[in-house]
């Protein structure tokens, strides 16, 4: 395999420089001009005061406060990643997304009709800088796993091959920390027992990881050994649902963010079913917290329907009683499912001529849509960004 990890540089901060010129080089830090939320993104010059993603607006302004704060714009910085994801598919159908500036690509086979991988990978960096003005880290590797820590040891604005066979010699001396997947608990955990690099991961056996460690412990023995064997993944549809979700470029746990997240994803799966003339009955949310745990709640509604009114009600209700507010979100989606051709039902004349104006209004929209593209018109509540 011939797989690239595809990793924006500080992408939201990025976008609002190419726009505004005059802050490239300042400490610029987006997700919130108030004290409250949390930093979604925040530059390079920022970054050098201590600022992080995920860290209070407030504590960001006490360690920078000369910094330039902005609230940003969710469907600025979907444009350009629907611009960005553009790019990567010319090269490959292959493209799995992972985030709104982060995807995998597999390349493989691919080698007559772009040339040789290096160069290939150059080719995508410089066409993403070209047209968009936005710098990309590339990570090159075997699989997936090598060539997201490829592209995180070469950022900003590198690439970097970790050639077949080299693997374990490219991790061995790195901190456990590199490894995705293991985060600050794990690696103190890891560290109480005198594992601080992968060579130190790398020597414990594979019974011993598992009995410690569990399902968790074998994979540390297969990722410390530069194994994975999950393919790059293209973006599918069930034929039985439609579903789009989201992980978050930092985790949230402003509801309004969220919310606004949630009837954007759910806009754009309605607007799918009408395309593809099928109306659905049930509604799913998912929500992963920030510890990984995954929760979904669904809704059977009383007829089927594509109308987006309708549908994010249903879903934003299902958040509203799902959300644990004690726990930021990962990743947030909704799925519509029991798909069918026939439309809602109609009890009498006045819900005939009720969903005869709906449906004029959504032809209205989709007809927008079709020739200045899906973010032309949006409801305003698909457009809010808060602390996120």
């Amino acid at each position: 395999m011939e797989v690239l990890h595809i990793d924006m540089d500080a992408f939201f901060v990025s976008v609002e420089e190419v726009l505004d010129p005059s802050l490239k080089g300042k400490p610029v830090v987006v997700g919130g001009i108030e004290g409250r939320g949390v930093v979604a993104a925040a530059s390079y010059a920022a970054r050098k005061y201590g600022i992080h993603s995920a860290m209070p607006v407030a504590r960001a302004k006490r360690l920078c406060p000369h910094a330039v704060f902005l609230r940003g714009s969710h469907r600025l910085y979907s444009e350009y990643s629907a611009k960005v994801f553009e790019i990567l598919r010319s090269y490959s159908p292959l493209v799995e997304p992972m985030s709104l500036d982060e995807a995998f690509v597999d390349l493989t086979g691919c080698g007559r009709l772009h040339g040789p991988i290096l160069k290939t990978a150059e080719k995508i960096r410089n066409e993403i800088k070209d047209r968009l003005g936005l710098n990309a880290s590339i990570g090159i590797a075997a699989n997936k796993l090598m060539a997201k820590i490829a592209s995180a040891y070469c950022k900003p604005n590198g690439m970097l091959w970790i050639i077949p066979g080299s693997e374990q010699r490219f991790l061995a001396p790195l901190p456990i920390k590199r490894i995705p997947g293991i985060g600050p608990k794990g690696a103190t955990r890891l560290n109480r027992m005198g594992i601080k690099s992968v060579a130190d991961l790398a020597r414990l056996p594979l019974g011993l990881l598992e009995e410690i460690y569990g399902k968790w412990g074998a994979s540390l023995y297969r990722k410390a050994r530069g194994i994975h064997n999950s393919p790059v993944l293209a973006e599918t549809e069930d034929p039985r649902s439609i579903s789009r979700e989201t992980t978050l470029e930092a985790d949230s746990i402003d509801p309004l963010f969220l919310e606004s997240t949630l009837s954007y994803l759910a806009e754009k799966s309605a607007s799918q079913l009408r395309s593809n003339r099928l109306f659905a009955r049930t509604v799913t949310l998912k929500l992963r917290y920030s510890d990984f745990k995954t929760v979904t709640r669904s809704q059977t509604l009383d007829w089927p329907t594509a109308a987006d009114h309708t549908l994010i009600k249903a879903a934003t209700k299902l958040f509203r009683k799902t959300f644990n507010r004690k726990t930021q979100v990962r990743l947030i989606g909704v799925c519509f499912s029991s798909l069918t051709t026939h439309p809602y039902r109609q009890e009498d004349l006045f819900d005939l001529k009720d969903g005869e104006r709906w449906d004029g209004l959504y032809q209205g929209i989709d007809q927008i849509r079709k020739k200045y593209g899906f973010r032309s018109i949006l409801r305003a509540a698909s457009d809010y960004v808060g602390g996120k």
